[in-house]
């Protein structure tokens, strides 16, 4: 597979070495698209790309109405016409976008304070340019079935559902033995099935597991209850209690963060650093794509980094290459040390 990394300042490489401004770059970015799996590809000429934006991999320069289209101008002097459904505004306030060819799009700071003047009228939900009005709802759409402890465990009791690998996750089966953990604390929040904590727990660490839904701690226990060295607990984890402050290694990130509704991001962050103590670490693999509705919710890693930079000091960061097909170029695995 060939992957192509488009950088936060929308600067574009392949095997880490850059794409020359030119043909070659603007054909990139303008067969570039979001797929119905939320995978960004490109292709150029016969080649075919999966693509790592570390944000919006189009950085809009400007917005610009004509009749009741509107376009947007991005690097290597492209114009793209906008999906006027499609606008957004993230949790850091920055107006999002997706092109008629569904390619995403971010407004930079120049850029959005240049369409305000021009704007007719704006407001936190919308803004009218030349008599165009465009919404801009929040990024990630709300969903009430997240808070409802049933609702997950109903997708255990219907089978397999779609984040359960049946297996640990392979990041972490590949990076374990390099990690060389001393035998430590570890907790793992959304543990669901339980395939990660029981790779942990054998490799000898103490291990304790935490799940909103009943059943998905019932398939832990039925699955790895024999295990001495686990200890598994139905709780919302955001109510964990606070004698446990300090007291973890390690804790494993692993399809809860995309699970929570992405308004308690930063407070999930602050659950993390209340739950390790001084020297605890982060073991993470997060969802690297820009999908508003959930579960599971993507994130940029512009986003992830924005949410851990003041708490966490990055030791690892990077995209995971091996992940399964149907995860393919979504995965981006981090290792973080608690700031004190």
């Amino acid at each position: 597979m060939n992957y192509l990394t488009i950088n936060e300042h929308g600067e574009l490489s392949e095997n880490e070495k850059a794409v020359p401004d030119g043909e070659i770059a603007q054909a990139l970015l303008r067969n570039l698209r979001l797929n119905n799996s939320f995978t960004l590809e490109t292709s150029f000429e016969k080649t075919k790309f999966i693509v790592e934006a570390f944000d919006h991999p189009l950085l809009g320069h400007k917005l610009v109405a004509q009749g009741d289209r509107v376009f947007v101008e991005t690097q290597q002097q492209l114009t793209f016409e906008c999906d006027l459904k499609k606008f957004s505004l993230d949790p850091f306030d920055r107006i999002c976008g997706l092109t008629t060819t569904h390619a995403p799009f971010r407004l930079t700071e120049k850029a959005q304070e240049q369409l305000f003047d021009a704007c007719d009228e704006f407001d936190d939900e919308s803004f009218t340019l030349n008599g165009i009005r465009v919404d801009t709802p929040d990024y990630y759409f709300e969903n009430a079935n997240l808070e409802d402890s049933q609702f997950w465990t109903n997708i255990y009791n219907e089978g397999n559902p779609g984040w359960d690998l049946g297996e640990p996750a392979p990041a972490f089966k590949d990076m374990l033995p390099r990690l060389k953990l001393p035998k430590c604390r570890i907790l793992v929040l959304g543990c669901g099935s339980g395939h990660d904590a029981a790779l942990f727990a054998e490799a000898g660490h103490v291990v304790t597991a935490v799940d909103f839904s009943a059943g998905a701690i019932a398939q832990a226990k039925k699955l790895y209850g024999h295990m001495e060295n686990i200890t598994f607990l139905r709780q919302d984890i955001f109510t964990l209690p606070h004698d446990w402050n300090g007291t973890f290694d390690v804790i494993i990130e692993h399809t809860c963060f995309c699970a929570i509704d992405p308004k308690r991001r930063k407070e999930m962050v602050k659950l993390w650093r209340r739950l390790l103590h001084e020297e605890g670490q982060l073991i993470a693999v997060f969802f690297a794509m820009l999908k508003r509705a959930g579960p599971p919710y993507g994130s940029s890693e512009w986003e992830i980094r924005e949410l851990l930079k003041d708490s966490f000091q990055f030791l690892f960061w990077g995209r995971w290459r091996k992940s399964l097909p149907r995860r393919e170029g979504r995965e981006l695995f981090v290792l973080g040390k608690k700031k004190v």
